[in-house]
């Protein structure tokens, strides 16, 4: 009898060492990856951009600050604290992200100026122009404010000589507390940073 009594209680411990198991090592919960998004063609015109653009720009690729190069999705809880999103991932390298943005939004709201911007990595057409990105912060938290500070030049293509030099500065409500609508706010933040940097280079290629 005592030995059918231990054989239960061991028994009973093996399933509750499973049962622990389950729970402690259960299946993790699934990453979600995110990318910024560009502006639609209709907030910019439609106008088809030529083959003879008068004027090409190379975008070099963006340099992100350092703190931003990760996979996941950085919150910015006090501008003391900052954490990462551990399920919530970039589903590129956010400068390689933020760079295509920046070129499809510049095209498109510079095509009617017959100025044409390419990644200048990817460009086999001679460049007149480049373009640096320097973002110094885009993080924000959930339910808050998101920020972008970015510095930007352009420049002549071949003597590298200055046109202009820009600091522009954004902040952006996030709709509600989910990353989506972070994302959703960064790349907003990201439309108002491209016009203002085609208004900027329409005007400088203007004079």
């Amino acid at each position: 009898m005592k030995v059918f009594l231990r054989c239960q209680k061991h028994v009973a411990m093996i399933f509750l060492s499973l049962a622990l198991a389950g729970c402690l090592g259960g299946k993790s919960s699934p990453t979600n990856f995110y990318m910024l998004s560009p502006m639609s063609p209709s907030q910019a015109g439609t106008s088809p951009v030529s083959a003879e653009a008068r004027i090409h720009i190379g975008l070099e690729t963006v340099v992100m600050a350092e703190y931003l190069n990760r996979n996941e999705i950085v919150l910015n809880l006090d501008n003391t604290i900052y954490q990462l999103a551990e399920f919530n991932q970039w589903a590129e390298p956010l400068n390689d992200n933020m760079t295509r943005v920046l070129e499809e939004n510049l095209t498109n709201l510079l095509q009617n100026d017959s100025i044409e911007v390419f990644m200048a990595s990817e460009s086999s057409i001679p460049l007149d122009y480049r373009l640096e990105v320097d973002v110094l912060r885009l993080d924000g938290n959930l339910g808050d404010q998101v920020r972008l500070v970015v510095q930007w030049a352009l420049l002549e293509a071949e003597e590298d000589d200055l046109i202009l030099m820009r600091r522009s500065e954004y902040q952006e409500k996030v709709a509600d507390v989910t990353i989506k609508g972070l994302v959703l706010a960064k790349s907003r933040m990201v439309e108002k940073l491209s016009r203002d940097m085609a208004a900027a280079v329409r005007k400088a290629l203007a004079n």
